[in-house]
């Protein structure tokens, strides 16, 4: 029986350091594993980070149209008194979107002709270009239609009492946020509060003693942010959907002009271009190359806020462009932000 038993304790040994040794290999393995891990870790980390190149697909960008301006923003001498004491640090890369236009059709002049009737102008069209009509309404105001892009622009007549002063009207006039219910009202029975323009930023101001007694009021929708970065147009605080009301008017007929300009860029369109820095949009801006939309009282800006916006201009451009915006105290310029250098 001795034999026997000690091949069973010895049996038992080796089972024993088997599993000990299993165990220990498996440790090793995973100490192995995960040191090498740690090691590439700490190497990637030493590697420079690989920096995203501008795809630039749509070649060079056309330069941004500002509207004609007396006012260079070379006139005026710069001071920056942001928060920070200097000027912000930017993106490297920003998208840079493609704006489709449609092409005329056969069923352009039946859409215009539509579109007339719905906003009052029951006429048959005066054809100023192939993609341009105008039409009139009985009392002397015009309608102009873009047949590519379906955008146009009302223009009436004030209508007049008998001693020859506009109409009054003795109730108290709407406020603001009902003027904003009615122009938006007004496009929606048109079906023109597209999902582009309806929740942009409203903007409301007034002509007259106060806001209380108002004459004429600016009803403005400003096109909504893009990516979360803002959109910006020359006029800076007022949208290109926009419409002149007078307070002696009711209905549709208190509008003296109407406004539509809407651009739809194509989310899924879009190609990367380099930004410049801040510092380079500060010395575009004190060389003229910047826009100044809202003009200071004197020669001297403080530049409290620098920040990156779209900009949208009244005339239609290919491309949604971004723009660095410079603002102060009664002052605000647009210098256009894409480099392609």
């Amino acid at each position: 029986m001795e034999p026997s038993a000690m091949t069973l304790t010895q049996a038992a040994v080796w089972t024993k350091r088997g599993i000990i040794g299993t165990i220990v290999s498996i440790i090793l393995i995973i100490l192995a594993v995960t040191g090498s891990r740690m090691w590439y870790q700490y190497q990637l980390s030493l590697r420079p980070p690989v920096e995203e190149k501008p795809e630039m697909k749509f070649g060079s960008l056309p330069k941004i149209q500002f509207p004609p301006s007396e006012v260079t923003s070379s006139n005026f001498s710069y001071s920056i008194d942001t928060v920070t004491g200097g000027l912000p640090e930017v993106l490297k890369l920003i998208k840079v979107y493609f704006i489709p236009q449609t092409s005329i059709s056969l069923l352009s002049s039946d859409r215009a002709q539509k579109l007339a009737e719905s906003l009052g102008f029951s006429s048959s069209p005066e054809i100023l270009s192939p993609a341009r009509y105008k039409f009139k309404d009985d009392k002397g105001g015009t309608l102009t239609i873009d047949l590519t892009t379906g955008n146009f622009h009302i223009q009436k007549q004030i209508e007049e009492t008998a001693t020859g002063s506009a109409q009054l009207n003795t109730a108290s006039p709407p406020g603001r946020e009902q003027l904003v219910t009615e122009f938006k009202n007004y496009l929606t029975e048109r079906n023109l509060l597209i999902k582009n323009i309806e929740n942009g930023k409203t903007n409301v101001t007034f002509k007259g003693p106060s806001p209380d007694k108002w004459e004429i009021a600016y009803i403005s929708i400003l096109p909504p942010d893009w990516d979360n970065i803002p959109t910006v147009t020359a006029s800076f605080s007022h949208g290109l959907v926009k419409a002149t009301a007078k307070a002696a008017g009711d209905g549709t007929s208190k509008y003296i002009n109407i406004g539509y300009t809407v651009w739809q860029p194509d989310k899924t369109t879009y190609s990367t271009y380099p930004l410049k820095t801040a510092e380079q949009a500060l010395a575009d801006l004190r060389s003229g190359l910047g826009f100044v939309s809202i003009e200071p009282a004197g020669a001297q800006v403080s530049i409290s806020s620098v920040y990156l916006a779209y900009f949208q201009p009244e005339d239609y451009s290919p491309y949604l462009q971004p723009v660095f915006v410079f603002e102060g105290p009664g002052f605000t310029a647009l210098v256009p932000a894409a480099s392609q250098n």
